[in-house]
Parts: structure tokens; C-alpha cells; sequence
């Protein structure tokens, strides 16, 4: 328990938990995602993707942990396009099925 309100203590916004659509974009590779939870800061998405799409992301952000990219979410009928950063991601799998890209982004505090 300590350990995790420590970690909250460095949050400077809220997370919310949150279901919505994302686009964006590592490589070559348009992604689609969900949010799990979103801040003033921040999204947390994560993407179900196939064994090479895996690969090719995974080799792509561990070059670069920092990836810069736009992406695109909607929100009570608007859509908006972000600029963003990777700030961490875990890739998961269960043997055979798709692999889950868990990765929070960064994004400028909106005003």
C-alpha cells in the first residue's frame, strides 16, 4: 500500500478510468487501441496486435523509449489529434492468441 501511494504523491493530475477509442501511429504500423485511463498528462491505451505487428513495434520502441508520435481519440463526439511521447510500455501474451501492448504516452497538459 505504501508503495502505491507513494507513486500517486508524484502524479501532478488525477487519472480517470476511461473507454475510449485511439489511433496512432509507431513505424509504419496505424494502431488501434482503448484507454484504460487518461489525465491531464496522460493516456494509458492498450492495443491487442499479431505476432509480427508485436515484433516490429517492440524493436521499434526499445531503440527509441521515447518515440515521439500524433495520435487521434474521440470524446463525446469530438475527435482530437495529440502530439505524444512513450513514456513506458509492456508487451503481453497468452501463447497463441494476440499479443497486448500496454503503453502509457505523454501528452502537453491541455489548457
Amino acid at each position: 500500500m505504501r508503495e502505491k501511494e507513494s507513486r500517486d504523491e508524484k502524479r501532478r493530475f488525477e487519472r480517470l478510468l476511461a473507454d475510449l477509442p485511439v489511433i496512432y501511429k509507431i513505424g509504419r504500423h496505424a494502431l488501434t487501441g482503448t484507454t484504460v485511463n487518461v489525465s491531464n498528462e496522460g493516456l494509458f491505451v492498450e492495443s491487442s496486435l499479431s505476432a509480427k505487428t508485436a515484433l516490429n513495434v517492440f524493436k521499434i520502441l526499445c531503440k527509441n523509449p521515447k518515440y515521439r508520435l500524433e495520435m487521434e481519440y474521440s470524446y463525446q463526439g469530438s475527435t482530437y489529434v495529440r502530439d505524444a511521447e512513450v513514456k513506458h510500455f509492456r508487451m503481453d501474451s497468452s501463447g497463441n492468441g494476440p499479443y497486448r501492448l500496454k503503453i502509457g504516452f505523454w501528452i502537453p497538459p491541455m489548457e
